[in-house]
């Protein structure tokens, strides 16, 4: 009887103790490069901006608001007449000065075209009634800096894919793949254009003078490259 229980034990043992272990993948070994790249392109500015600003003084507040009302209604006016000229108003002020005596107010309008010698007319004929010019700079038009963007961005990648097999096969391995990639587009911050006066006629002051500068459009790669043995 003992034996038969025994040998019924032994029939019951689990399967998975007779059968050896099954053998278990050998790890690839992964390196991680960390690397970066930089890419730029040039783009010639395709609008000019002009901010002008219009003010007035006088004993009362409504006396000077009423003034620059005038004048940046007929500025609009002005403006809204001249074929591929965008015109918009903001920055509207009113203050005290000449310690109290007196009251000044002041109101922007702002220009933009891509005709440059239309806006810089139509800037010279507003000066002419009295406005002020802030600020005149030739910038890219939201299309084309998008479009800037991505070719700066393309071509960053392709350097750092480059870059990356190049370390590669120094080091004798060969690179799977990136990760962790971070693509970085500085913004940029307008540049005022040159302004040079041109010589004086005797009907009337010339206009100002905007010569425009190539842009550029910078774009920075990091990444996470992984290389394993070949």
């Amino acid at each position: 009887m003992r034996r038969i229980l025994a040998l019924l034990g032994l029939l019951a043992m689990p399967v998975a103790l007779a059968a050896p272990l099954a053998a278990q993948p050998t790890p690839v070994p992964e390196t991680e490069l960390h690397i970066g790249e930089s890419a730029e392109v040039l783009r010639a500015p395709d609008e000019v901006v002009a901010t002008l600003r219009a003010e007035a003084r006088a004993g009362t507040a409504a006396a000077a608001q009423e003034a620059v009302n005038r004048a940046v209604t007929g500025a609009v006016e002005r403006a809204r007449a001249v074929q591929g000229v965008r015109v918009s108003t903001g920055g509207y002020w009113t203050n005290r000065v000449d310690e109290g005596r007196a009251w000044q107010a002041a109101q922007q309008v702002t220009l933009r075209s891509g005709d440059g010698a239309a806006l810089l007319g139509l800037a010279g004929t507003l000066q002419g009634q009295g406005l002020a010019m802030s600020s005149l700079h030739w910038q890219l038009t939201r299309e084309t800096e998008r479009a800037a963007r991505e070719e700066a961005s393309r071509l960053a990648l392709d350097g750092l894919r480059r870059r990356a097999a190049a370390v590669a096969e120094q080091l004798g391995l060969v690179m799977v793949g990136l990760k962790e990639v971070r693509i970085d587009v500085p913004e940029r911050m307008p540049r005022p254009a040159p302004m040079a006066m041109a010589a004086r006629s005797a009907s009337a002051a010339p206009p100002p003078v905007a010569v425009a500068e190539d842009v550029v459009v910078q774009a920075t790669v990091q990444a996470v490259v992984v290389l394993r043995p070949r």
